[in-house]
């Protein structure tokens, strides 16, 4: 590697707390440079830093860098990367990570350019050979597994949700305030109001419990059922593939290796075959359970919990019992 060494984690701020997959991305670089060597750095971006800065030194961050602003308090594409490279200028990190989500992409971007360095985007896996930073990124529908790798410089990738083990390693982290100067067209873009059209639902990617359906639900109608269940629940709604490509429900419910990566302490498949295209997206949750009327589906094949029968018959007995029980407790 050259010169710079270490991992800059941007950390996404989320509903008051950081985003698991900034908290992943940290543990992943913790793993990283044990081998490589260099500090684990995280740089927030928020209007009041505090509860983020404890939350990356929980999960074992070395040094943080704070830039707290009023014009952070909402996103703001350029007012981000502003931050970011203040920290990446200060660190000199050899990898800089960011989230895989919609803003993280837009930061990860922004930041590359800038840098003149290579973008990996949407990586599952990273790993260090031979001194390199090598990532993985799934192509072809998830048929074909490529590494590949920045050269000269600083890389910067952005992380799939979920696909990194998220642990807790305690730390007293150095704190860093840096002073940032927005230039006149970072601030050029207003934010007038904020619509979030999914208020009030679940997300996936931060879900404890998620409930997916397949094709064994039989049809669109009845798919509601999945719904019933993950809201007595308190669940996140998800979807085999071949239910959104038959226009059952958005791609945005989609689990799997083309859809979203997912890791909660509980999965309920109903009516999903478990092609290895889903597995990949839900295999390393914690508790896997499995409603198929196939004996020999795949889904039993890493389920903890198995249930041979009609996921149409049997998801509304189940959310009937979890109600009862919840009514008498």
């Amino acid at each position: 590697m050259s010169n710079q060494s270490g991992i800059l984690v941007v950390a996404e701020p989320k509903d008051g707390k950081l985003a698991n997959v900034t908290l992943e991305s940290i543990t992943q670089a913790r793993a990283l440079v044990a081998t490589a060597g260099g500090p684990v750095t995280v740089v927030v971006a928020a209007p009041e830093a505090a509860p983020f800065v404890a939350a990356a030194g929980r999960f074992g961050a070395d040094r943080v860098y704070v830039v707290e602003t009023p014009e952070a308090a909402v996103f703001r594409s350029n007012v981000f990367v502003d931050a970011a490279m203040a920290a990446i200028k200060a660190a000199e990190p050899a990898m800089v990570l960011c989230s895989g989500s919609p803003d993280g992409r837009d930061v990860a971007a922004g930041c590359a350019a800038r840098l003149g360095a290579g973008l990996l985007v949407d990586i599952t896996g990273l790993d260090l050979k031979d001194g390199r930073f090598v990532a993985t990124h799934p192509c072809f529908g998830g048929n074909v597994i490529v590494e590949k790798e920045a050269t000269g410089g600083t890389a910067v990738a952005t992380v799939r949700p979920n696909v990194f083990a998220r642990e807790e390693a305690p730390k007293d982290p150095e704190v860093v305030p840096l002073t940032v100067e927005f230039g006149a067209g970072s601030l050029l873009a207003k934010v007038l109001d904020v619509v979030c059209e999914n208020a009030g639902i679940v997300s996936l990617e931060e879900a404890s419990i998620v409930v997916a359906g397949g094709r064994g639900m039989g049809n669109a109608d009845n798919f509601k059922l999945i719904q019933e269940l993950a809201d007595v629940l308190g669940a996140a709604v998800g979807a085999s593939r071949a239910i959104v490509d038959e226009g059952w429900v958005s791609h945005q419910y989609q689990v799997g290796q083309t859809g979203k990566t997912v890791s909660p302490q509980l999965y309920i498949a109903c009516g999903i075959s478990g092609a290895i295209q889903h597995a990949a997206g839900m295999q390393t949750s914690k508790c896997i359970v499995a409603i198929n009327k196939d004996p020999e589906a795949a889904i039993f094949n890493f389920a903890d919990y198995g249930v041979v029968g009609d996921a149409v018959a049997l998801v509304p007995a189940l959310t009937e019992e979890i109600r009862k029980r919840k009514a008498a407790s």
